[in-house]
């Protein structure tokens, strides 16, 4: 039997891309810990590049996820990459080039990528400001020259750990919201068209998660069952004093990165913040 899955396995490999674009589902077995779980890091909206960006946080960050080979899937918004053609003053205000940016970026997440420790990366809409002006995806270069998996601005992912399965939509999200409830609100929307374990989301720079519950009848037992799903906004590295958002008058938000712990003996997730 064995035998058969993997025989299938080789003859279906790589046929869930779809030709000319990017990976649709993202395959990953994940190595697990002496306790029974893989922990997974959700890294995005640092803003390279731009004054208040704190990198001193963004490599403790990196650096404790590296000595714990903690799995880190990148959100997007990696670089500031303010343009000519912008909305805001990143253009004059950034501290480094777009160039530099990618540079410090790449110089940031080697040591993860040459551990195997990245899942993917996703571009973001700060990225893309160089794909619209000179159809360049930044992403998709930092990518190849990384040897990580390329998950354009949104993906599925499909988590083994152990014999257990987790499913994992990614993107790097959009949403005009600027109070916490309303950027969580954001994320819970997106939930009620993806079925996944986890829909984790960037791009507003909230840190937070939630758990919806929803029951169904299950054909096969012939009951009600109860599942759930787990909602999560990803963070962000930009310090609030003489940012855009105290120039808006933004809430103060949390800096970092949420963490998830997934468990190999049982379909089991703890999240922490």
């Amino acid at each position: 039997m064995n035998k058969k899955i993997e025989e299938f396995k080789e003859k279906n490999k790589g046929k869930d891309r779809i030709i000319g674009r990017p990976i649709r589902l993202n395959r990953q077995k994940l190595e697990f810990n002496k306790s029974g779980y893989t922990e997974i890091l959700f890294f995005g909206d640092c803003h390279i590049g731009y004054p208040t960006c704190n990198e001193e946080k963004i490599r403790s960050m990196l650096d404790y996820a590296l000595k714990h080979r903690m799995y880190v899937l990148l959100m997007g918004d990696m670089l500031e990459a303010g343009m000519r053609d912008s909305v805001g003053d990143s253009v004059y205000k950034q501290k480094l080039h777009p160039q530099e940016q990618m540079e410090r970026v790449l110089e940031l997440i080697e040591p993860l990528a040459e551990q195997k420790l990245i899942i993917g990366m996703h571009e973001g809409n700060h990225e893309n400001r160089i794909t619209k002006l000179t159809g360049i995806d930044i992403t998709k270069v930092m990518c190849r020259l990384l040897d990580v998996p390329y998950l354009s601005y949104a993906c599925w992912n499909l988590i083994t750990v152990g014999h257990k399965r987790y499913s994992i939509y990614s993107t790097h999200g959009t949403s005009g919201s600027i109070m916490e409830h309303t950027k969580l609100n954001a994320v819970v929307k997106l939930g009620k068209i993806i079925s996944a374990d986890i829909v984790a989301m960037g791009h507003t720079h909230g840190l937070a998660t939630d758990i919806i519950i929803r029951q169904y009848f299950d054909g096969t037992k012939n009951r009600v069952v109860e599942d759930k799903q787990y909602v999560v906004l990803t963070g962000n590295y930009l310090e609030w004093d003489n940012s855009y958002a105290q120039m808006k008058n933004y809430p103060i938000g949390k800096i970092g990165s949420p963490k998830v712990k997934l468990f190999a003996d049982k379909k089991d997730l703890h999240f922490s913040i």
